[in-house]
């Protein structure tokens, strides 16, 4: 079929590297390296190996763009890790509609922030979703799902890899069910939830959390996301690495306790609760460092995280 593809970064870039195998790439569009999110121009380089002619967009609203498009005349439109709502002019064109591939098994997790989401709240599964697309986010009739376990140690960065390898096989096989005429299935009109995007407070460590709300933030926050952080004498301290203790390590919530297991022992929770067992710290970092071990940070094992 005639694709029209709309990505970003390196999944925009696995996509289509896919697609291109089995189908004949018209156009790739894509966004300015400096958009933000998770993203190189990793998707204009591979369409300039690939000789695919390539556009650049913010939102894909604009009007000429929709008339170069109409004179593509692509079959369809296959979307991954675009950052921006598609207009409803824009999906309209091709005569098969337009297909996104979300990072979450719809239609739960719609929205922003999946994978970091879903390890937060202690989900032990994720998948990708290939949807139709409408005019609102994530809400159109789904056409396929791949599911992945999500390990109780796997960090968000572990759990992308997953995913990685899962985008181009569902995304092909969706595309078969298309040209065969397959219209998808309606997601339901009511329940589902929707995420919103993640900034840098969203990702604050509360030590009155629990052990494992506190050691899900961390995991599900890992690199490449931003991290989730605290502050350490009035610095922030992004926590990159940490895992649950051995034994409790229990106190005030923040108290660093001790060096203890290969890190530095913080305490969490609230007293009496089984699961305020404390975290260990492994590697840390400063706003302006590079990351380093948490026992050669914390020189002197006292004091509190706020």
């Amino acid at each position: 079929m005639r694709v029209l593809f709309m990505g970003y970064g390196e999944l925009g870039a696995n996509m289509l590297g896919g697609l291109v195998r089995r189908h004949d790439v018209v156009t790739a569009l894509t966004h300015v390296a400096e958009f933000g999110g998770l993203g190189e121009p990793d998707v204009e380089q591979l369409a300039g190996k690939l000789g695919i002619p390539l556009v650049y967009s913010s939102t894909a609203a604009e009007p000429e763009l929709w008339r170069k498009v109409e004179e593509l005349a692509p079959d369809v439109i296959v979307s991954t890790n675009w950052r921006t709502r598609a207009p409803i002019e824009l999906l309209r064109i091709p005569r098969l509609g337009a297909i996104n591939v979300h990072d979450a098994l719809l239609p739960e997790y719609g929205g922003f922030g999946s994978v970091n989401w879903s390890i937060r709240d202690g989900r032990s599964e994720i998948g990708l979703t290939v949807h139709f697309m409408d005019a609102e986010l994530d809400t159109g009739p789904v056409v396929a799902r791949a599911l992945v376990p999500i390990g109780p140690h796997d960090t968000a960065g572990m759990v992308l890899q997953k995913l990685m390898s899962e985008y181009v096989p569902v995304t092909l096989r969706a595309l078969d069910l298309v040209a065969a005429g397959h219209t998808g299935e309606p997601q339901p009109a009511t329940g589902g939830t929707f995420y919103h995007k993640i900034g840098l407070e969203d990702t604050r460590i509360d030590w009155r959390d629990s052990t494992t709300e506190v050691y899900n933030l961390v995991r599900g926050q890992s690199d490449p996301f931003i991290n989730a952080w605290t502050t350490h004498n009035g610095a922030r301290l992004f926590i990159k690495v940490a895992r649950p203790p051995e034994r409790g390590y229990c106190g005030t919530p923040g108290r660093i306790v001790r060096a203890a297991e290969d890190g530095v022992a913080v305490a969490c929770g609230r007293r009496g609760d089984p699961d305020a067992r404390g975290l260990i710290l492994l590697q840390v970092k400063t706003e302006d460092g590079p990351p380093v071990r948490a026992v050669d940070y914390f020189r002197k094992v006292r004091g509190y995280l706020e």
